[in-house]
């Protein structure tokens, strides 16, 4: 997206250019004139109204609820809307003799739903509409360049609920490139709103689900990167005005978030080009043949009734990963995998360096889950691998919010049990978990992971 991934393959660009450039009035007219007229289809059950725009590569466009008709949606640029963007390598991102555009080089490999930096929309090939479900299938386009497909294919699916909007998003990748590029950050999906929805609401304490206060997440738009990175611990945000009226996301599966204001506007123009912003964040390998499914939430409606509805949905259990046919948004560092699709376990190769193995946002307090249990085998002779956790707050993992996990290194699976709460460093909120490699070995090393739970105390025995 065009302010999302600044700094994407350790690159960053002079955001001020940028914004110079999109924000300027010849740049705003020209997408007035350039962009194709509307093709609109919607869903309307009463209570809320959702329309995708079938020029633009199915992506939404408008979205209103009953006592706010007026649409709430940023429609400036083919880089807002709310729409699909994915990400990965190489950086640059060249296709033949065509290169990126200069502010956007950073970026990658990045297909979006609506079109490209260059005002070439992306291409719907197929949609459904029964008046109760609306599915869109779109070639999207690679948003730094000039009109190049995204080789892959995306897909949509929506329902309301009330005040509620249910989409499920699937990216089909159909790259010939097989390189395994670093794990990248994902917009799940990228979400802009008008600026009078202007203030980022979320909670990011450590005490999800008692009714405490929250918080006005707030960003410099003006630095080069624009947006303030915050875990939301109840997995959720919302864009909403003065009055608390706005834009719930819910992401059931989520924890981190991008979001914040751009410009100094508050205006309800979906043409404006100061705009509010909001995405959940997962942090990807996204492999040339990866099949991705994700489902995100929205709620149209007051911040109040916002929290009531999407903590009532919440999961609250702690977590468990089964390797079976995905990563399950774990990453790794270090070390090498099979790709996608898994054949019912996590097999990764590891050579000479240390191996960090990363697991996605997902928050839980430690006297609820003081025990892991894992679903394990590994070659390569006996070692001692570790377990790392990190708190809210912790910007990394340490050593000393760790306990060891002894590997055979026979390749039999075993499971294995760790009491995680007699650690001293295990208490409060945890968000998320590492597992970091024994000592090199010159021969080198497989781990086959089949699965990760936590629970209560020996729940494995």
């Amino acid at each position: 997206m065009w302010e999302q991934k600044t700094r994407l393959g350790g690159r960053r660009v002079l955001w001020a250019a940028v914004a110079a450039i999109l924000l300027h009035p010849a740049f705003e007219a020209r997408a007035a004139t350039a962009l194709p007229a509307p093709r609109m289809t919607y869903l309307d059950n009463g209570e809320v109204r959702i329309g995708m725009d079938l020029a633009l590569g199915g992506a939404v466009t408008f979205l209103s609820g009953k006592d706010h008709p007026g649409n709430l949606i940023n429609g400036a640029d083919l880089g807002r809307q709310i729409q699909m963007s994915h990400y990965s390598g190489p950086w640059p991102y060249e296709v033949g003799d065509k290169k990126p555009h200069p502010a956007w080089v950073g970026l990658g490999w990045n297909p979006i739903q609506s079109g490209d930096c260059h005002l070439n929309p992306s291409e719907v090939v197929e949609h459904r509409n029964d008046g109760q479900e609306l599915y869109i299938r779109c070639l999207p386009m690679q948003w730094p360049l000039d009109h190049v497909r995204g080789d892959c294919v995306f897909e949509t699916w929506t329902t309301l609920e009330g005040p509620l909007i249910h989409m499920r998003f699937r990216c089909t990748n159909r790259r010939s490139d097989k390189t395994q590029y670093r794990p990248c950050p994902q917009e799940l999906p990228a979400v802009y709103t008008i600026s009078k929805l202007g203030r980022l609401m979320a909670y990011t304490g450590d005490r999800p689900f008692t009714g405490a206060p929250l918080t006005h997440v707030t960003n410099d738009w003006r630095k080069p990167w624009p947006w303030t990175r915050f875990l939301a611990t109840e997995g959720w945000a919302a864009l909403v005005d003065d009055s608390g009226f706005g834009l719930g996301v819910f992401k059931a599966d989520g924890l981190e978030f991008h979001g914040g204001l751009h410009g100094d506007a508050r205006s309800d123009d979906p043409k404006h080009g100061s705009t509010a912003y909001v995405a959940p964040i997962h942090r990807e390998h996204f492999d040339h043949n990866l099949v991705y499914e994700h489902r995100t939430e929205f709620l149209v409606g007051r911040l109040e009734e916002i929290r009531r509805r999407f903590n009532a949905m919440a999961d609250r259990r702690p977590p468990l990963w089964r390797f079976q046919h995905d990563r399950q948004h774990w990453v790794v560092h270090g070390a090498s995998d099979a790709g996608f699709p898994l054949s019912g376990a996590w097999v990764l190769r590891i050579g000479e360096r240390v191996a960090r193995l990363e697991s996605g946002g997902h928050c839980w307090r430690a006297e609820d889950a003081p025990s892991i249990k894992l679903r394990i085998a590994s070659t390569g002779g006996p070692t001692t691998a570790r377990v790392f956790w990190k708190r809210l707050g912790d910007n990394g993992f340490d050593r000393e919010r760790s306990v060891p996990l002894e590997l055979a290194g026979d390749g039999k699976v075993r499971t294995q049990v760790l009491a995680l709460g007699d650690s001293p460093g295990y208490r409060g909120l945890i968000t998320g978990l590492a597992i970091e490699s024994g000592p090199p070995s010159r021969g080198g090393q497989t781990l086959r992971l089949h699965s990760i739970e936590l629970g209560p105390a020996n729940s494995g025995k």
